[in-house]
């Protein structure tokens, strides 16, 4: 390999072509049903399994037995070999490992035969320590802890998949804490490839819901579906399954299926629709974004009207409600007309006697990214019809072009920390993501696109 571009290198390539030359250099043939690169990448493995039992046996099984009070290593020889491998907190280190240790039950025999192979998992993640510390949280109690430890023992591939996503976050750690049986799922590549669709989301959801009998337990259930699924999501993120487009997707596809699900179970008098707007509306959600959304119905009169601000009040508290099972989503409906002073929903003719009168340049730009999240299909298709107008107006006029460009401005001035650097803040500094954003939705305001 370094003879080839005469580069200093210890990664083998990721190109199957390059791989395969590199197997026809080093003298493999097809044979049988078996390529030449088959066959390199099974003795390849070999090879690193072997490695790795000598890795163990040479860094991680006298830190344990040292730790366990019987091995070769001194107090600080230990400490020095922990901390080379990400874990800082020895006596947190020391009580984790004989909590999964103890007794001398199976679970505990197993458990002491993998803590080698566990801790070189850990050491390779952000946080070694916090990895450590959720393992021995996921292991509590007996039932649990066994279940555990057989389920290690069966699937190497789920257990060190499990140790990734213990390493990597909080939020994850506390996912699979209230869901173990999660861990057994992670050894299946098959289920973690798949993409699940809005339709698909928004079918599991509902299922979910309709068959519980009282408001609470469906609010319970709708959070234990979210909790779920975000796992899912975040578990296929984590391990290299889903790309960054596919992650916000599924997530924005889980919040529709929330927001449907929830305003299907509370049963609108009244054509209602709820018009996602920033990341959600984009179809680009992230893990701690809130759902910014507007609600809009079809009628008239005054009756029409506190019914349509009932239901607005109600899925607002469906999904943000705090209950021992957690939050849904937070529902953020400030980009509506007047923001918070403004009615929460708005006729079809309420929105178009404003957006006619009042609205200002920055609330036609927030309508860019408006789209149907949940509701009535009708109404959305009109909400999207009676805007269309105002956002894309030919030509469009230069005075609005300045008043972008004088609020991105505002934006950077109010929101750049006084100590921070605004030529180093990703966000909002010289070509940074807003630079970017306004460009591209100044673009779309001049051209219609």
């Amino acid at each position: 390999l370094q003879l080839q571009d005469e580069q200093q290198t210890h990664t083998l390539p990721a190109d199957l072509a390059a791989r395969t030359r590199l197997a026809r250099v080093l003298s493999y043939r097809d044979h049988g049903d078996e390529t030449a690169l088959d066959l390199f990448e099974t003795e390849y493995r070999g090879y690193q399994n072997r490695v790795r039992s000598i890795h163990e046996r040479l860094f991680f099984a006298p830190l344990l037995d040292t730790l366990a009070g019987a091995g070769p290593l001194t107090a600080e020889a230990v400490e020095v070999r922990l901390t080379a491998f990400g874990f800082l907190d020895v006596a947190q280190t020391r009580a984790a490992l004989q909590e999964l240790t103890q007794g001398f039950t199976r679970r505990s025999r197993i458990m002491q035969q993998l803590l080698p192979v566990i801790l070189s998992w850990l050491s390779a993640t952000p946080d070694p320590d916090l990895g450590l510390l959720q393992l021995r949280r996921l292991a509590e109690g007996e039932v649990r802890s066994a279940a555990l430890a057989r389920s290690f023992r069966e699937s190497p591939r789920a257990a060190e998949r499990t140790c990734r996503l213990l390493g990597s976050s909080r939020l994850l750690g506390d996912a699979l804490r209230r869901q173990p049986d999660f861990v057994e799922a992670l050894g299946d590549d098959d289920a973690l490839s798949h993409e699940k669709s809005r339709d698909e989301l928004v079918e599991e959801a509902l299922g979910n819901l309709m068959w519980r009998p009282s408001a609470d337990e469906r609010r319970v259930g709708l959070r234990r579906f979210k909790r779920r699924e975000m796992l899912r999501i975040a578990t296929r993120d984590v391990l290299g399954f889903a790309s960054i487009e596919e992650t916000e997707a599924e997530l924005a596809g889980l919040a529709d299926a929330c927001v449907e699900a929830a305003l299907r179970s509370l049963g609108p008098s009244l054509p209602f629709a709820v018009i996602g707007l920033g990341r959600l509306g984009g179809g680009e959600l992230s893990y701690a974004s809130d759902l910014d959304v507007l609600f809009v119905y079809d009628g008239e009169d005054a009756a029409d009207e506190r019914a349509a601000e009932k239901i607005a009040e109600q899925l607002i508290s469906e999904l943000g409600g705090i209950t021992p099972e957690g939050q849904t989503f937070r529902v953020d409906a400030n980009l509506r007309p007047e923001g918070k002073k403004g009615a929460l929903a708005r006729s079809l003719s309420g929105y178009e006697a404003y957006y006619a009168r009042w609205a200002q340049t920055w609330e036609f730009q927030a309508l860019l990214k408006a789209r149907a999240v949940a509701g009535d299909a009708a109404v959305s298709d009109r909400f999207a019809a009676l805007i269309e107008p105002f956002v894309y107006r030919d030509p469009f006029p230069d005075d609005d072009v300045r008043e972008v460009r004088r609020m991105k401005a505002r934006i950077e001035r109010e929101r750049i920390p006084p100590n921070e650097d605004p030529r180093f803040h990703l966000k909002l500094g010289r070509g940074s993501l807003s630079d970017v954003e306004f460009t591209a939705q100044l673009l779309q305001l001049q051209h219609g696109a």
